[in-house]
This record gives structure tokens, sequence and C-alpha cells, in this order.
């Protein structure tokens, strides 16, 4: 199978814009490689600054190494210097009025006038820096590091705590900005959710054993075999001690904070809080929203979690927090209501709902209602993805996988690594398999103890040639949910297509 992924045609499911930046970063970590293995500085102190193994004296990049690099580079979160900037635009600019191809094809991507190489200006260059960089102006961009350095001061400072006005309690899905908000000087009360929403059988809250029991038992059977028993042996006493939080809150704080981007796990979380919510006279309780879907300087921003490695950046989304309305928390129940019921139908008819008063909740349902079989081939998008990755640019480990899967293929990421990994296990263990392990590895990281590569089968079924819920799948067959509708070979099921609206039962 050849690695060139130009010869490796765009299939359906993946989107233009992601099979265009799949191959420039393929491209762009070859020109890295190569440079590397000539010895030059720039590309040394690349692998030696990102890669983990980049010190290590007999270490001997691959192109895979390389490709890694590259795609996560967008992921970055950098403290804004103006200097540095101010630096790239006359750098910029220097380029521009030698002719240099790279800099001339950055200018027609940002610029709408023609080019004048007698008339261009810093302002022009300045002008393609600030749009590289998430901006829509040179001002804009100076006006987002000025308010960058005045959250660094008040975090340096810390005379009062941002939320010492109310009593107050944050939620989230996960605990990765805990940290942060410590950082920058939160005290109020810090609540993890952790529930993995877009995966297993989720029913309803009530009645809540039901929902508690179903959960704790579909997370420790699925997740247990890739994290330390501790992990998951405390799920049904997590998830009961959330239920007791969401179900007390307004008579335990003044205040509410959810904090939650755009992807359909934390929509999702979203919807179940909100749900709770829509059941209390909230006339006495301030609830407020942090919710984003983008970040200044971010060229590829995932989620909130990756914001921490600056805390400013937590400071600044604090600033920026809405009131939820009764309308966004009565839409966030029904949400949740559809979302648990066995017709997902009805849920993803709220994903075309007009006037909607939550946008990106009615753009996470419409990647959730992805995870339904695609008419063809029986997989998920999930799935779809996965096997095109291995198909287009070869065999490797579940983690490198799983690395472009979030920068390059998937249009709206979602997943944790492990989650994947659960994605995967049936690919590889089903008697037809579509992903064969070539090698397993002593590895304490789940993600690295296997290399994996894609079948025959795995082809037929990106082609949809075969469907997968029609293959043998042994004594154990094959079995997943989607909210409350179940997925499992052999059965009807639910199919989703891009020409046909509502989703198909057959």
């Amino acid at each position: 199978m050849s690695n060139n992924i130009a010869e490796s045609p765009r299939l359906q499911f993946l989107s233009q814009s992601a099979f265009d930046r799949s191959a420039d970063n393929r491209a762009q970590a070859q020109l890295l490689l190569t440079a590397y293995q000539q010895g030059e500085a720039w590309a040394l102190a690349e692998f030696r600054q990102r890669h983990p193994q980049g010190n290590n004296v007999d270490y001997a990049p691959s192109l895979l190494d390389a490709h890694m690099l590259v795609s996560g580079a967008d992921l970055q979160v950098n403290k804004p210097s103006l200097e540095k900037l101010k630096n790239e635009a006359k750098a910029i600019l220097k380029n521009l009025k030698s002719g240099d191809m790279n800099a001339l094809a950055r200018y027609r991507q940002h610029h709408s006038k023609a080019l004048m190489l007698a008339e261009v200006r810093l302002a022009d260059a300045q002008f393609i820096t600030a749009r590289e960089n998430g901006f829509q102006s040179w001002p804009k961009l100076k006006h987002h590091i000025d308010l960058f350095n005045q959250a660094a001061e008040q975090i340096q400072q810390q005379n009062v705590a941002p939320d010492a006005d109310l009593n107050t309690i944050h939620l989230r899905c996960g605990n990765d900005i805990k940290v942060g908000l410590g950082q920058c000087g939160f005290v109020g009360e810090f609540h993890e959710i952790s529930n993995p929403f877009p995966q297993g059988p989720v029913p309803h809250f009530e009645p809540v054993e039901e929902f508690v029991n179903t959960r704790s038992e579909f997370i420790q059977k699925t997740y247990g075999e890739f994290v330390p028993k501790e992990w998951t042996s405390n799920s049904a006493e997590e998830i009961r001690q959330t239920e007791s939080v969401l179900r007390s809150l307004p008579k335990h704080y003044e205040r509410i904070v959810l904090w939650f981007e755009h992807d359909s796990y934390d929509q999702l979380c979203k919807s179940y809080v909100l749900a709770h919510l829509a059941e209390f006279d909230l006339n006495e309780v301030l609830v407020e929203c942090v919710q984003v879907d983008h970040f200044p300087g971010v060229k590829k921003f995932i989620g909130i979690g990756q914001l921490s490695q600056v805390p400013e950046s937590i400071l600044l989304l604090w600033q920026q927090r809405q009131r939820v309305t009764p309308a966004q928390a009565a839409f966030g129940a029904r949400c949740w209501q559809a979302f648990v019921s066995n017709n997902p139908n009805e849920f993803l008819a709220l994903a075309s709902e007009a006037k909607a008063p939550l946008p990106l909740m009615q753009q996470s349902v419409k990647r959730v209602v992805q995870e339904y079989p695609w008419l063809g081939s029986g997989l998920s998008l999930t799935e779809l993805l996965a096997l095109d990755i291995l198909n287009r640019v070869g065999p490797m480990r579940p983690g490198a996988m799983f690395n472009l899967l979030m920068t390059e293929s998937e249009p709206l990421p979602f997943l944790g690594d492990v989650m994947f990994l659960s994605i995967l296990k049936p690919l590889w263990q089903s008697p037809q398999a579509a992903i064969v392990i070539l090698e397993q590895f002593p590895d304490e990281i789940p993600m690295r103890r296997m290399r994996l590569a894609i079948t025959d089968i795995g082809r037929d079924l990106l082609q949809a040639r075969l469907n997968w819920l029609q293959l043998e799948h042994g004594p154990e067959g094959y079995v997943r949910w989607v909210g409350g509708a179940e997925i499992q070979a052999g059965k009807n099921n639910w199919y989703w297509s891009a020409e046909s609206k509502p989703l198909l039962n057959q």
C-alpha cells in the first residue's frame, strides 16, 4: 500500500478542508524531516523541543513523527507577544517585496485587493499577521494583547478573587480547567461531571438509580481494561454524587457557572445540566455560561481545557461569560429528552429548528447523529475516519491515529483518547476485522501498546462495498448505543445518510 496521500482519493465522509489539511500537513512534514536529516538548526530545534524523544542521541524521526509535530502545531496556545508579531509582520513585508512565493500566497489568501509590489506597505503585512492569528485586523490583535497583559497582571496581583462577589460553583465535564481556575485566583467550588454521554446507553436521570447503574456499568465494562482500576471503580458513586449536586444547586449557591465548549461531549453534558436546571425556579440564582467555539491566536481550537496551558486565557473567557436564559435552559432540556429517547429523529429535528436559542448545541446535534451507522458501510463517522487515516497514512499506533483524528479529520473533535480506543477495539476483534494488530509493545500507555493497519475488509467498508452491521462478529456480537437508541449487528438499525433526512430505520 502506498503512503502517498495524493494517491488516496477523498471519500464522501471526509470534508474537502480536512483532506486538504491532511495533504498539506504531510507535505510540510516531509520538508521538516528532510531539513532534520540535513542537520538544519531550525528542524533540529523543532524535534528537540516538541518530540518526547527529540533529545535522545540515537533518535531518528520518521515521516509520521514529523507529521505529528506539524499537525499538532495548530493546537498550541502561546502567550502573545506584540514585539514578536511586529517582527513577523516586518519579515512578511520583506518577503513580499522580494517576491517570495510563500509570502505572495499568504497575501492572496488574506487580502481581497490586487497585489502591487511597489505599493505594498507594513500595514498589509500586519493585516496578514492578524488574520493568520485569528483576528480581523491588526488593531483588534493589539487590543487582545492588551487584554491578555491585563489578565496576566491581575493573576499576578490576585487582590480579589474573580468570583468572590457571590457564592459560586463552577461545573465542567472533566477537570481540565480546575488547576487553571486556581491559578487565576477563583475561590468558588469546582465540580467535575465525568460522564461520557456520547458513548454507551444513556437513559433519563429519572429514576436516578437506573441512570447511575446503567452509566457506571458501561463505563467500567468499556474503559476498565484501558485505565487504572481506581479510575472506574468509583464511577457509580461519582455519578450519584453529581446527581445529588445538580438536584440541590439553587439551595447552596448564588451563582452557577457552566464551562462548556462547542463539541458533542460538552454540549450533551450541558443539555444534561440544563435539564436539571429547567426544573427549578432560578429567579434567585444567577446562572452563567462560558461557551466558545474558537479562541484568538489558536489555529485549531478543540476545547477550553486546551487553554489551561495559559491561565490568562481562562480569565479572559470568564470576562466573556453570559447569563443563561430560561429559553436556553428549556431548549437544553428538550435536547436531553430527545437524546435519551430511542427515536433519533426527535433529536435530529432540534438541529434545524428555527431561531433556537442554543446554536452551538444544534451544531453538536448534527455531529452526534452522524455516529449512527452510515447508509452503505454501517459504520459511524468516527469509525470511518479512523479507517481512512490508516488507509491514507499507513500503519501506526492508536495514539498517532487519535492525534490525526483530532487535528485533521474530525469536523468537531469531542472524543477522549480512551473513548477512541474503545471504538477501535471491535474493529480489530471481529472475526471479519477491519483493522489488524501488526505489533504489540509493553507500554504503560494503552494508546501506544500496538501498531495497527487496515485490512482488505476495512478498505471495502470505506468504499461501502460491505456493511459492517451485516458481517459476522462472533459470539459477543457488535452492540453500541447513541443516547437511548441501540445499534446491533444483524438487526434493524437507524441509518444516517447525508442525502436522506430523517434517519432511516431498516
